[in-house]
């Protein structure tokens, strides 16, 4: 590896940094960790994964694959491992070896995908909070097209939006902040169409959009 291949130490990683793992010879389904904290050219603590509330049975060798968005490159790294060590005390963690090599991909914020996606808004008017049945029709990791009924809404207001999607048969429910940046009618759809920008979106939620938008366009 040349000396300017990125290194898992010059993530600069913090504690609690949310990671996804997919362990060798288990179900392909992707599991939530965190990390705890690593020591350099040794291995990474992480917390155990768990099922139903309890932590998963883990062997050492085990294979595995680690996924995050690294804030600090604006990008997703990916990195094989293996399990060095279980621990259940005090707390159940296992001891990752360190990557000989990761895999990083920047984000493009700019890759859209077109989608048809039954979606959920909730605007708030007057104290009160408004309902409406929306469709997506193109969606980005920061944004969304959407046609509705009149939402009476100003460019700049906020609201909230719900939708579901699907990543290698697991399903998930995003709920995101957005902005009114655009509306106009559309007389061939009979509703009317907003452009929105997403405001506050978590970090597991990033991952999987993107996974998903990227899926989109590789299948389109």
């Amino acid at each position: 590896m040349s000396n300017d291949s990125p290194t898992f130490e010059s993530l600069k990683l913090l504690p609690g940094q949310v990671l996804q793992l997919e362990f060798d010879g288990y179900d392909s389904q992707r599991d939530r960790s965190t990390l705890v904290g690593y020591m350099r050219g040794r291995s990474i603590l992480v917390s155990t994964p768990t099922k139903q509330n309890v932590p998963m049975s883990m062997k050492p060798k085990t294979k595995v694959k680690v996924r995050l968005f690294v804030n600090q490159i604006n990008g997703a790294c990916a990195f094989e491992s293996v399990v060095q060590h279980v621990s259940v005390l005090p707390f159940p963690h296992l001891h990752l070896s360190m990557p000989d090599h990761l895999f990083i991909g920047e984000v493009r914020k700019s890759i859209r995908a077109p989608v048809h996606i039954v979606a959920s808004t909730m605007i708030t008017r007057d104290g009160k909070h408004l309902n409406t049945t929306a469709v997506i029709d193109d969606l980005s990791t920061n944004g969304a097209r959407i046609y509705c009924e009149d939402l009476h809404t100003k460019n700049g207001s906020e609201l909230d939006l719900v939708f579901k999607i699907a990543i290698s048969n697991v399903e998930r429910i995003l709920h995101i902040k957005a902005i009114v940046r655009s509306s106009q009618f559309n007389e061939a759809k009979e509703r009317f169409i907003y452009g929105l920008q997403f405001s506050s979106v978590e970090e597991d939620d990033f991952i999987a959009m993107h996974a998903f938008v990227l899926t989109r366009i590789h299948t389109q």
